[in-house]
């Protein structure tokens, strides 16, 4: 076991036990667990809360294997278990846990039905500590843990993700990284020191007077301008409180012992002063967020809005400080339904704005992680989305209705003749004349009946002349257009440039066919002018024909099927394969002439050129381009190269080779882990147990089947296809020449032969395995067991010209057979027809 790092330097404080990390984990997590452990020491004064995705059937033994990892009390958690620092804790099968007055509390989950223990944990933990809260999601498949760290990261905690390249399952860190809410991405043992340093910053550096720093002008003076100069953004009157804790909580994530050091670091590093303005400006959302209070707004608002409406004139929508999106959405959501439910038509535009360009532009693609199976309803999952890969990408219908655009609300103009306004979790972080002009802006946007919708955390009890509470709880307000309020003054606003940012659709159907036709024209013109042509996509189905290329391609009999390799020329098949393997490896066009090909109207000499297509920006888009062209001077960029069957040919088998070797070492190296991991298990005590304990780590749905040993299967399942069509591969060239090998052990039994070689021994298929010495062979004069025998002692190939039974001469080669760690595993004898070969 490694040796664990030093505490000797840690002030240890009382108000260190107050800090507490959860550790997320799934499939391959237990790897990640024992590493960190492994490295964190036994006196940090932290306590540690494991939440796992275990089977509801299998007894965990998790306690008894990380116990082996570390010297701190490692427990299964039970039911209003007091939390202790130096302690950690196990989350037992079937149950959720949460934390609560200091106390761990078990629930009960339905079995067979999604559940995130993670994010439900993460939840808990943000509201319980706040800013003492530590979040680590490690290795896993899914995205479970994604809802939760958002929760903590508006609370103020910390976000450590364990790094992709060192997770065996990075989907779950992945989905959290999307996000970009981590504060650090990390392999297992680094994450040990920043939740050190992190736990440890209140004893190193502290602000001699808050009241001090909160009053020094000159201080933050120059941070809003170093921030405004980074994001565009004036922070000025925002809570000055809000600022500091997360300045705060970048001196520590930077390791700025002082705030000097971090201001002056800030003027340094743009990206430093966007990372900061991120931070300030939170950008947290869901989808339906506090479910109750949207539902009180779409029977209270959204059915009044649509049944006072004019036909002829559309609803209109204001979702201010939007983020990513997902409240955005959820109106849509609402309106769409409700449209459904009384069965009628209406326009509604939805205007969904946020100061934050990057939040928004994400916002407009409309494309979300798998955790929004917490927010959104099963029904609606189906109805409003679409799952493509692990992701969920929002209805064309529900995007329709939306209008994504960065707009600051405070300086740019707002949007006018507005039916409901929802600007949620915003003004809490404003101060209040911020909040005061925030106010004046909403009543002249509003109309007169119009509702406007804010966080729980908000209120417009103060302007109750104008705002009227419809709903008090859900904080849903009527505006009253007739109101005043003395305090109010007209907002000024500066002239902005709005780029909108939503999908652009046609206008109508003619249009749209009109656009179609155009498109038809044109592609046509350009096909009869371009050469024979054609192009592949990743799994080398052909997409597009250019030209004539009927000379080279044709479509087999039998089941209809576009792969270029089913309807490529046999005289242009290999030279092909190996172009194309080429060009993907190199990323470069690759060029082959002089190459005689038999066509319907005699033999033609082409060149063949295989290059890859762009995206903007030099993107790798995946595809293709095979070109055939009869005038031998265009030139083409990439490597052009004059056609050799030979060397063509001894180019394919070594890149066949090279790939079948490559596949070994990762069936060897994938071998190797899991016998380290065997062995790792046996250290538990029993294999078998322990085993299960880790098949039930890896479930991520909760349910029996094991999740990281389908994975796996489903990898050595492709290594073994491709290892099989690489084999196809050869077998099928081998027996397309004319020549014969055969391959013997150190026993000379046969272990493989070509068709050729077999007519030459008289063997069959089933002789595989028998010695070779039994067999009779068409070389009377060769003693070839002997010459097996010498090339066996002495390491020397024999290569001499033999006589056959028919009278022709053959060319007879017997070499070792060497493996890549070169050791000698047999022989390899090969027959060459000399006349043959001449032909």
């Amino acid at each position: 076991m490694a040796k664990k790092r030093s505490m000797d330097t840690i002030q240890k404080k009382d108000a260190k036990a107050s800090f507490i990390v959860g550790l997320g984990a799934s499939a391959g997590g237990l790897e990640a667990l024992q590493q960190f452990f492994q490295q964190m020491p036994a006196n940090s004064g932290l306590s540690f809360v494991v939440i796992q995705h275990l089977s509801p059937d299998y007894k965990s033994l998790m306690a008894d294997i990380l116990g082996k990892y570390t010297e701190m009390d490692v427990r299964q958690a039970e039911n209003e278990m007091a939390v202790e620092p130096n302690t950690v804790y196990l989350i037992p099968p079937k149950k959720n846990l949460t934390l609560k007055n200091g106390k761990l509390m078990l629930t009960e989950y339905i079995h067979g039905t999604l559940n995130h223990p993670i994010d439900v944990f993460f939840a808990s933990l943000a509201e319980e500590k706040g800013g003492k809260a530590i979040a680590v999601v490690l290795s896993g498949t899914g995205s479970d843990g994604t809802s939760g760290i958002k929760t903590v990261k508006e609370h103020g905690g910390l976000v450590i993700v364990q790094s992709p390249g060192t997770a065996k399952f990075d989907g779950m860190p992945r989905s959290v990284i999307n996000t970009g809410l981590a504060d650090f991405i990390l392999s297992p043992d680094e994450i040990v020191d920043e939740i050190l340093n992190f736990s440890n910053y209140p004893d190193l550096i502290r602000f001699e007077d808050h009241e001090v720093f909160l009053s020094d002008e000159e201080t933050f003076s120059q941070i809003y301008a170093i921030l405004k100069k980074a994001s565009g953004i004036d922070f000025t009157n925002y809570k000055r409180t809000t600022v500091m804790r997360r300045i705060e909580r970048r001196m520590v994530i930077t390791h700025r012992v002082s705030l000097s050091d971090y201001v002056k670091m800030l003027g340094e590093n743009l990206e430093e002063g966007n990372i900061l303005a991120k931070e300030i400006l939170i950008g947290v959302t869901n989808f339906f967020r506090d479910a109750a209070f949207f539902e009180k707004l779409k029977y209270h608002v959204i059915y009044d809005i649509v049944e006072r409406a004019d036909i002829n004139e559309p609803i209109r929508v204001w979702s201010a400080g939007c983020s990513t999106g997902e409240e955005a959405y959820s109106i849509a959501i609402l309106f769409r339904e409700v449209l459904e439910e009384m069965n009628i038509q209406r326009d509604v535009k939805i205007f969904a704005t946020d100061v934050d360009a990057k939040a928004i532009e994400q916002a407009g693609k409309g494309v979300f992680t798998e955790s929004i199976l917490e927010d959104v309803s099963g029904e609606r999952l189906a109805k409003y989305f679409t799952k493509k890969n692990d992701q969920y990408v929002i209805s064309k219908e529900i995007r329709r209705m939306i209008i994504f655009a960065p707009h600051n609300m405070l300086s740019d103009p707002p949007f006018g003749k507005l039916d409901l306004i929802s600007c949620r979790n915003v003004m809490i972080y404003f101060q209040p004349v911020l909040q005061k002009s925030l106010f004046s802006i909403f009543h002249s946007a509003l109309k007169s009946g119009g509702y406007l919708f804010l966080g729980k955390s908000e209120t417009a009890g103060e302007y109750s002349s104008v705002f009227k509470p419809v709903c008090g709880a859900e904080k849903i307000y009527l505006h009253k257009g007739e109101g005043k309020v003395d305090e109010f003054t007209p907002p000024s606003f500066n002239i902005p440039n709005v780029n909108t940012i939503s999908p652009r659709i046609a206008s109508s159907v003619d249009r749209e066919g009109a656009e179609y036709a155009f498109e038809n024209t044109y592609i046509h013109f350009m096909e009869n002018f371009l050469p024979a042509s054609v192009i592949l996509n990743e799994a080398n189905n052909v997409i597009h024909f250019f030209g004539n290329y009927q000379d080279y391609m044709s479509i087999a009999p039998g089941k209809a099927t576009f792969n270029f390799f089913s309807m490529i020329n046999e005289d242009l098949s290999l030279v092909a394969s190996t172009a194309l393997n080429r060009c993907r490896s190199e990323k470069i066009a690759v060029t082959y002439t002089g190459i005689t090909v038999d066509c319907v109207n005699g033999r033609e000499n082409i060149n063949l050129t295989v290059s890859p297509i762009y995206g903007k920006n030099k993107a790798d888009t995946g595809l293709i381009a095979i070109l055939f062209m009869k005038d031998e001077k265009i030139e083409m960029e990439g490597v052009t190269e004059k056609y050799d069957v030979d060397k063509t040919a001894a180019r394919r088998i070594a890149d066949l080779e090279q790939e079948l070797h490559e596949s070994q070492n990762d069936l060897k190296s994938t071998i190797g882990e899991l016998e380290t991991v065997n062995e790792e298990l046996q250290a538990a005590n029993e294999e078998l147990l322990t085993a299960n304990e880790e098949l039930q780590s890896s479930n991520e749905e909760l349910q029996s089947v094991n999740e990281e040993l389908y994975t796996v299967n489903t990898e050595y399942q492709q290594k073994l296809d491709e290892l099989t069509m690489l084999t196809n591969d050869l077998s099928n060239f081998l027996s397309s020449t004319m020549i014969g090998i055969l391959f013997v052990d150190s026993n000379l039994n046969i272990r493989k032969f070509t068709e050729y070689v077999g007519r030459e021994f008289q063997l069959m298929d089933h002789d595989v395995g028998r010695s070779l010495q039994i067999f009779a062979h068409s070389f009377p004069a060769e003693d070839i067991i002997k010459d097996a025998g010498e090339v066996l002692k002495n390491l020397v190939p024999i290569d001499r010209e033999v006589t056959g039974m028919n009278g022709r001469f053959y060319t007879l080669r017997i070499a070792p057979y060497r493996t890549t760690e070169n050791n000698i595993r047999g022989l390899v004898i090969t027959i060459i027809d000399s006349l043959g070969a001449q032909k």
